[in-house]
């Protein structure tokens, strides 16, 4: 990028807002994925207005500008694959206003998910989407990507919870969109459109947030079953009465890795574990446990582990929390790809992708431990490879293919939650079909120089 271009960058922000030594560029170049692509200048905008000001510099110029917030994100949807600017908004971290008459909360894009629900805590409020990430994702990040996590089976994933924005566009036009009330019919809702747009419609600089009271008392009930069948029919069972707040499982490849992470868990190497976690008043709470409990009994699952204690429900919650990070303990010598990690089929399916799944991985030879929300559908999986191993990579190519094509078949799709980015990009118009030719459309009306974020959504 010209000097004079970064000089005006900095006049914008600060010098001390502006990077673009090639060592701090480097640390802007990757997110959580496989991808990486050096940005020209990173910059690091603290109000709406200055981000209007990059945009309608970078827009004359034609720069390309990437977003970006806590980069937790796994597609390479925060990787700016053409260079140009990284827009970092992690500056732009206030909650900014906490309206309780009104359930909501406005909140800058930079605040990370953890933090804003530690402060809601006070006021005995939280804000439900949660992410595996939710130390480290920003509100933005969670708002692009659409974001869910394992509170979604009861609450909804993040787009449930926006109740508006303001965003900046291409050309540095801002739009205020939505408002505090919970319901609104007025016609195309232009708040949705870009909730999962993944910044490649406008970079959210505020957002108004719906938020709810905690509940008095939660449970964990944990559930072994020997057959994965019978751990989907209690899945099933349980739904057809009560929405727990998370339905989560594990298979047995990654309890094996699990209990090599961490041994003192000792978890029953079966088939399937199911957590479960509920939330409401004393009295709800006892009975929704009992009701899981025998249910999960009358389908075949032996030594079922409950509690409601704070202390005991953190241990319980330890294996399913402690299961990325164990995955490697599949074989120590090869490293996790995020590929084929996040497909979604209908509930009365998971048990098939599952099978099916771990079938393609005896197929390629490719070590595969599988987890995630089984109330659903969302199953997340670790995929080891040897990563120095160019056959190793083809072999992946085609797991991948085969799995995302086993998820539509199922009736399902390639993506829950974690966003389409670069990784998925090339399957868009196998999902969308005829769709894809409007989404093109449609980024073309809100960014007709196609600078924003380019090369992610297959648009």
């Amino acid at each position: 990028m010209k000097e004079d271009l970064v000089n005006i960058l900095a006049s914008i922000v600060g010098e001390e807002n502006v990077k673009s030594d090639i060592i701090d560029r480097y640390c802007y170049s990757m997110d959580a994925s496989i991808y990486k692509s050096i940005p020209d200048v990173v910059v690091f905008p603290q109000t709406t207005d200055q981000v209007v000001e990059i945009m309608k510099l970078a827009n004359t110029n034609e720069i390309p500008v990437t977003p970006r917030g806590a980069a937790t994100g796994l597609c390479g949807g925060a990787v700016p694959i053409e260079g140009g600017i990284v827009v970092d908004l992690t500056q732009m971290n206030k909650i900014l206003e906490i309206d309780l008459d009104n359930f909501c909360v406005r909140v800058e894009p930079g605040v990370i998910q953890l933090q804003l629900n530690q402060e809601l805590k006070k006021q005995g409020f939280f804000f439900p989407p949660t992410p595996g990430s939710k130390k480290m994702c920003t509100i933005g990040g969670m708002i692009s990507t659409n974001a869910g996590g394992m509170t979604a089976v009861k609450y909804g994933v993040t787009r449930n919870f926006v109740l508006g924005l303001k965003v900046v566009l291409a050309s540095g036009e801002v739009l205020s969109l939505g408002g505090k009330t919970l319901k609104r019919s007025l016609g195309l809702d232009l708040t949705q459109l870009f909730i999962g747009s993944e910044g490649t419609l406008g970079i959210i600089t505020e957002a108004l947030l719906r938020i709810i009271p905690l509940p008095e008392e939660t449970a964990v009930i944990v559930a072994p079953f020997e057959d994965i069948n019978e751990a989907a029919k209690a899945v099933n069972s349980v739904l057809n009465h009560t929405i727990p707040t998370a339905i989560e499982i594990m298979d047995r490849g990654i309890i094996k890795a699990v209990n090599a992470y961490v041994p003192e868990l000792n978890l029953p190497e079966v088939d399937a574990l199911l957590y479960f976690e509920i939330g409401g008043t004393p009295e709800e709470v006892k009975k929704q446990t009992e009701l899981i409990v025998e249910t999960c009994k009358k389908h075949k699952s032996n030594n079922v582990q409950w509690t409601s204690d704070p202390s005991e429900k953190q241990m319980l919650w330890q294996g399913r929390e402690a299961a990325g990070g164990a995955i490697m303990n599949l074989d120590k010598r090869l490293v996790r790809v995020y590929e084929a990690e996040d497909v979604c089929v209908p509930i009365s399916k998971v048990p098939e992708m599952v099978k099916r799944f771990q079938e393609i991985s005896k197929k390629y030879g490719v070590p595969v431990g599988l987890y995630g929300h089984a109330g659903d559908g969302n199953i997340h999986s670790g995929v080891l490879i040897d990563v120095r191993n160019p056959e190793e990579w083809q072999k992946l190519k085609k797991l991948t293919g085969e799995v995302y094509e086993t998820a539509m078949s199922l009736g399902g799709n390639i993506s829950a939650e974690h966003g389409i980015g670069v990784l998925r990009a090339g399957w868009m118009d196998r999902i969308l079909g005829e769709g894809l030719h409007y989404v093109k459309k449609i980024k073309k009306v809100f960014d007709p120089k196609g600078i924003l974020n380019p090369g992610k959504l297959g648009i």
